[in-house]
């Protein structure tokens, strides 16, 4: 029986006005806490433990029969593997169950009486169409406005950027290293398993017209055993998406296809297939690095969050055109070769505009032609009103090389903080990419002022190299949309 329509609903998957945890005990009590930190409604969170009387202060039922509601939202089921389809035959004898997350592990993944399981639960679930699924073997769901999440550590705050993972360790790593990292926040979250049931091209769809969500990234290991039509569906819903889609794949290897077999059971798809699948549509491809997925998302949230403060259409990079601006011949020369093998462009400043650039500063020491070799100018109004003079419409992505400042409170800190400042202001006018280089070291100096640079919404990548490749995707994604619509 097929259960998806055009587009699922998954509201109450991700804002559930009730919870139920079957069975409850201290090693799922992460779930709790988690709920415990979004602040969801504790009445309307139930367990149910034969064992414990209360966990973490909260009363649980014996049995589900005790539970005093007949409709649950979403229900956690966490069980032994050998009682997974009896306990959810009960549950559903009991209760009317709008959606479940299977955490249990150990079924497809694992062997073959892992698989049996999988399609007797696969066959209850057809059985019960008003009742959805993600999983098994899966870490479950986050969302800040539905007050749930499965960490207490994931951030209280909403953003603009979705996750569909296969793996729950991933997931909960690009939550935790991207919001430490560059301030992220997110929509939604979902830790999707092994697909019995709910398949990340729903997920898609949803996303696609989800008003909380910009961009959607998925870590995807393979299509279903269970589903042999689902990469025709997936493949119409990548061409089908309006919003950025950043795609990374685990499996790629002929050895990470093995290892994908026992991590969730998916069919992992040729490498042919993908490329072919990444060539017709707009779905931006990462490589199998999660560093730079979330380098990714950050550009990507940044740069749309700043066309939506102005109410404007989102505008990407159409050329690759780089200024650097720094105050060392080395690392300029070095920017200049790394920027270069990655296939952008440094026009060499020459004629009337290194005329002009030569006017506002005549140079000494350094370099005006591209990289901008600067030193000791730093403080100085000069230093706005050459980078300026050199940032038009034929530069597309401005990078600015720095170092952290030992007193941030000194007067010639803050004449630099205020050039950057301009600068960015400047950039930004003409719609172009600006990101500050503040290379990573054990500081508290450099921490405070990548702090102060964070939080006064700087783009700010520890290297040129991770700088560069996140702009591309940018203008990959830019490009591919032109041609495409």
């Amino acid at each position: 029986m097929e259960k998806r329509n055009e587009v699922m609903s998954f509201e109450r998957l991700f804002k559930p006005k009730n919870v139920l945890i079957y069975k409850a005990d201290m090693k799922v009590s992460f779930f709790i806490e988690g709920f415990l930190r979004q602040g969801f409604n504790l009445e309307n969170l139930y367990l149910v433990s034969s064992k414990e009387d209360k966990l973490l202060g909260m009363k649980c039922y014996k049995s589900i029969e005790d539970v005093p509601i007949d409709t649950i939202d979403l229900l956690i089921l966490s069980v032994r593997r050998d009682i997974l389809v009896t306990s959810l035959i009960e549950i559903l004898s009991k209760k009317k169950i709008n959606f479940i997350h299977i955490f249990t592990a150990g079924t497809g993944e694992f062997d073959e009486e892992g698989t049996k399981i999988e399609g007797r639960i696969k066959k209850i679930l057809e059985d019960n169409p008003n009742t959805r699924s993600i999983g098994p073997n899966c870490m479950g769901l986050y969302c800040p406005q539905g007050k749930i999440a499965y960490y207490s550590s994931f951030p209280l705050e909403s953003g603009d950027i979705a996750l569909i993972f296969q793996s729950g360790d991933l997931h909960s790593k690009a939550i935790k290293f991207g919001s430490r990292r560059y301030n992220l926040r997110f929509s939604k979250g979902v830790s999707i398993g092994n697909c019995i049931d709910i398949q990340i091209s729903e997920l898609l769809e949803y996303f696609n017209k989800d008003m909380e969500t910009d961009i959607v990234s998925v870590y995807f290991e393979g299509l279903s055993v269970l589903y042999k039509n689902e990469g025709k569906i997936l493949l119409k819903v990548l061409k089908s998406m309006k919003k950025p889609v950043l795609f990374m794949r685990g499996g790629k290897t002929e050895r990470g296809q093995k290892a994908v077999l026992t991590h969730t059971g998916s069919l992992a798809t040729k490498d042919s297939i993908w490329k072919a699948i990444f060539n017709q549509t707009p779905i931006i491809e990462v490589p199998p690095s999660l560093d730079e997925l979330i380098d990714y998302m950050y550009i990507f949230s940044k740069h749309i969050q700043r066309f939506k403060a102005l109410d404007r259409i989102v505008k990407y990079p159409t050329n690759k055109n780089a200024l650097v601006i720094l105050w060392s011949g080395g690392f300029g020369i070095l920017a200049t070769d790394i920027l270069t093998e990655l296939g952008l462009n440094l026009p060499l400043f020459e004629g009337t505009k290194l005329k002009k650039l030569n006017e506002i500063y005549p140079i000494k020491i350094g370099s005006l032609a591209n990289p901008l070799d600067v030193p000791w100018i730093v403080s100085s109004d000069i230093y706005l009103r050459v980078s300026k003079a050199a940032i038009d419409d034929d530069i597309d992505f401005v990078i600015i090389v720095t170092d952290a400042w030992k007193d941030l409170e000194e007067e010639r800190f803050k004449n630099y903080y205020n050039n950057l400042v301009g600068i960015k202001a400047h950039t930004e006018s003409l719609d172009k990419i600006f990101v500050i280089i503040l290379p990573y070291y054990p500081s508290e100096s450099r921490k405070k002022f990548h702090a102060k640079l964070i939080n006064d919404g700087f783009l700010v990548y520890p290297s040129i190299e991770r700088a560069a490749k996140s702009f591309l995707k940018l203008y990959e994604y830019g490009k591919k949309r032109n041609i495409i619509v």
